[in-house]
């Protein structure tokens, strides 16, 4: 029997292969102009850019949860569980909880008003007890963005606040930079405290 060993002319390869670029620039596109966002935007609460005022907007959080151990550093993790960018922000998130044992760092994630019970025990369930989760209040509805986070220090004064990186995926530099920030809060040195504001990557508003 001879088989037939028909292939697809030139012309459909390349039209396929053309739908294909189109489709992926699309979606490109779709992307960033869904989720590429200032990180504070002109319309924002300024009080973001004021390291005291976010102290003072965080502070009755920590209150609710037994004082840090000595020279242990609070993570606060803005969370809102429909964002896309929440995956793009995995590696940081991931690279120190494996950088710090839960007696160095402690993870409290405040979830976002709206957020669903059964989300915020599907989120538990993944992590275990290296997590505490508490739901925000009105007082956090000015937040800029999330994902996002607030490095705290044993005294509860403020390390660091802003994302976990900038541009369409979240990318920076240096990928151990929170994890130098969080070695800089625990050291001898004095804290420097930095608000990390401006510039524009994969956000969604709080």
């Amino acid at each position: 029997m001879q088989k037939n060993n028909k292939t697809l002319p030139n012309w459909l390869i390349i039209a396929l292969f053309s739908v294909w670029i189109a489709a992926t620039l699309l979606g490109l596109w779709w992307f960033q102009q869904a989720n590429l966002k200032s990180f504070i935007a002109a319309k924002d609460d300024t009080r973001f850019y004021q390291p005291q005022a976010v102290e003072t907007l965080l502070a009755p959080y920590l209150d609710a949860f037994p004082p840090a151990l000595e020279n242990q550093q609070t993570l606060l993790h803005f969370w809102r569980p429909d964002c896309l960018c929440n995956r793009v922000s995995q590696r940081h998130f991931s690279r120190l909880l494996s950088d710090f044992s839960s007696k160095e760092l402690r993870i409290i994630i405040i979830a976002h008003p709206n957020s669903r019970a059964e989300e915020i025990d599907n989120l538990q369930a993944l992590n275990g007890d290296r997590l505490s989760i508490v739901r925000a209040k009105d007082d956090l509805l000015a937040l800029p963005s999330s994902p996002s986070l607030a490095l705290m220090n044993a005294d509860n004064k403020l390390g660091y606040f802003g994302p976990y990186g900038f541009g369409a995926f979240c990318t920076s530099n240096e990928d151990g930079f929170l994890t130098s920030v969080v070695n800089q809060m625990a050291s001898d040195k004095p804290l420097n405290t930095f608000t990390n504001v401006i510039g524009k990557g994969c956000f969604c508003s709080w």
